[in-house]
């Protein structure tokens, strides 16, 4: 089943079957940059990899891809739309294909655009039209400019076939502005301090880490492991340091033990008892 686009737009849509050949391939790649800034490239990667540790977290299976190609029509290979992040549960999409709903029997739980300079008009436009007519039940966007949307979070949920949107509410506490998603079973915060986009650890009670964050504890971590195994090495080596001087000092016992002996042999040879001390 796809959707496909007749000469009035997407007001009304058309369901039609795939075709039966097999064999077809539906690339990823839709040739177009992943990014348009640094702010949108690290916006894109952050959400991937939060919902891939979320997906970890719960234990269930799903692929999240970002800038994957999302294909509507079976029968035209050029009819498809990209969305920075996509998220589809129990399907695994390999990583050179793109996602064509009559292929895996779904169409993706959740997508995500983050506005850039040139996307951000047809994210809040024509993209917010085609996901709601493929029956996408989550669709979020972010800003990570904060300069192009009106708010720099936006969430909607589809309801009767139209996206209706999601509230958010302050959250002192976790010092962000609150969405829920129905689809994660968490919530997206917009940090208050930064503006960063994160998602919460429902299980950790903590967020999810950024790419940076995860780097950076990687990398104290393994500072932490060099210093602990320095330290292994250094005790190692002070008891190899005791092992050796106990050694040479029984060895310095043993043969003061054997010259004790041998003298008191040389002197009942010639005839001399030892008193005993």
């Amino acid at each position: 089943m796809a959707l496909t686009r007749d000469r009035n737009g997407w007001d009304d849509v058309v369901l039609r079957d795939p075709p039966q050949e097999s064999g077809i391939r539906y690339p990823s790649d839709d040739d177009e940059p992943m990014a348009d800034t640094e702010l949108q490239y690290h916006a894109i990667t952050d959400a991937v990899f939060a919902l891939k540790m979320h997906l970890r977290q719960l234990g269930r299976a799903g692929t999240v891809r970002g800038n994957c190609a999302l294909y509507y029509d079976p029968a035209n290979l050029t009819a498809y739309v990209a969305p920075d992040v996509l998220l589809a549960y129990e399907v695994a999409v390999p990583g050179e294909e793109g996602y064509a709903p009559w292929v895996y029997g779904k169409v993706p739980d959740l997508v995500m655009e983050m506005a850039s300079p040139s996307t951000h008009p047809q994210d809040s436009s024509l993209k917010w039209e085609r996901y709601a007519a493929l029956g996408i039940p989550e669709y979020w966007q972010y800003d990570p400019h904060h300069q192009y949307l009106t708010e720099d979070l936006l969430g909607w949920q589809l309801r009767d076939g139209t996206y209706v949107p999601i509230p958010l509410q302050p959250d002192s506490p976790r010092g962000a502005l609150i969405g829920r998603s129905s689809v994660l079973d968490t919530d997206w915060g917009l940090d208050m301090t930064t503006g960063i986009l994160r998602l919460w650890n429902p299980v950790q009670r903590r967020w999810y880490l950024t790419v940076q964050e995860a780097g950076t504890a990687h990398e104290k971590e393994a500072t932490r492991a060099d210093q602990e195994a320095t330290r292994a090495d250094q005790e190692a080596a002070r008891a190899d340091r005791e092992a050796a001087r106990a050694d040479r000092e029984a060895a310095r016992v043993r043969e003061a033990e054997a010259e004790i002996t041998r003298l008191q042999v040389l002197l009942q040879r010639q005839g001399h008892t030892p008193k005993d001390p």
